[in-house]
C-alpha cells in the first residue's frame, strides 16, 4: 500500500477527521495516570522534529536523549550541544513529537502477521523551544539531572551548574498539548490455527522461564 490507510472511505490519518494522537486499538490505549507514570520512570527517550530550507524541503531528524517530566509545567526538559541539528530544528518553530518506550520479550508466532513485542509507549506531542533565561535554563537543568541519576543532588554532590555550563548547552522544553500512551503486554502473541506448534528453542516462553 503505497497511500494512506482508509477505513470506511475515511483516511485514518486525517488529523481533521480523527485525533492522531488516539490509538486505533481502545485495548491497548491506556489513561492519563498511567502516561504520567511511564514518563516519571523512563529516563530516556526521542525527540522528532524538522527543519525546512529555503525551499520548502523539510528534513526530519530524530534524537535519542536523557530527559525529565514535569508536571507542575506539563512539560519535558532535556539538553544537547550548543549547535546541532536539534538546535536549529527547534529554532524553526515546528511542532515536536518525543517517545518513551519500555520494551519486553519478543512474542514469536506461527503466522508472519502475529510476529510480536511486549511493549510500553508514550507519544508526546508539543511545542519545543530553547530555554535563553538563564535561571529557567539551570532550573530546568537542575530537575533533568537529579531525575536521571536518583539520589544526586545538585550542589549537594555535585557543583553548582555555572554560567559558563549554561553557554555550553542547549536547554529545552517541550510543553505538552496531546499524549497518547499504549501498551501490549501479552504473555504470548497468538498463534496460527491448524499449523505445527513452534519447537521449544523458538517458543515463548521458553520452558526455563515458564518453570520458574
Amino acid at each position: 500500500m503505497t497511500g494512506p490507510q482508509r477505513s470506511g472511505g475515511v483516511n485514518i490519518y486525517d488529523p481533521a477527521q480523527r485525533d492522531p494522537s488516539l490509538s486505533r486499538r481502545p485495548q491497548n490505549r491506556r489513561d492519563d495516570a498511567w502516561i504520567e507514570a511511564l514518563l516519571t520512570r523512563a529516563p530516556l527517550g526521542r525527540v522528532a522534529t524538522v527543519y525546512q530550507d529555503e525551499t520548502g524541503q523539510v528534513w526530519p531528524f530524530v534524537t535519542p536523549l536523557a530527559f525529565a517530566y514535569r508536571p507542575d509545567s506539563r512539560d519535558l526538559v532535556y539538553h544537547t550541544n550548543v549547535v546541532g541539528r536539534l538546535r536549529a530544528n527547534t529554532a524553526q518553530g515546528h511542532p515536536a513529537t518525543f517517545e518513551v518506550s519500555e520494551i519486553g520479550a519478543l512474542l514469536p508466532s506461527t503466522s508472519p502477521l502475529e510476529l510480536s513485542v511486549q511493549y510500553r509507549s508514550v507519544i508526546v506531542f508539543g511545542q519545543a523551544r530553547v530555554l535563553t533565561d538563564p535561571e529557567e535554563a539551570r532550573a530546568a537543568l537542575t530537575t533533568l539531572s537529579e531525575r536521571v541519576f536518583p539520589g544526586l543532588r545538585i550542589g549537594q554532590h555535585t557543583r553548582p551548574i555555572l554560567d559558563s555550563d549554561l553557554a555550553r548547552t542547549a536547554v529545552y522544553a517541550l510543553s505538552i498539548e496531546r499524549w497518547s500512551g499504549k501498551e501490549n503486554w501479552a504473555d504470548q502473541a497468538l498463534q496460527e490455527e491448524g499449523w505445527p506448534p513452534l519447537p521449544p528453542e523458538l517458543a515463548w516462553p521458553r520452558p526455563a522461564e515458564a518453570a520458574r
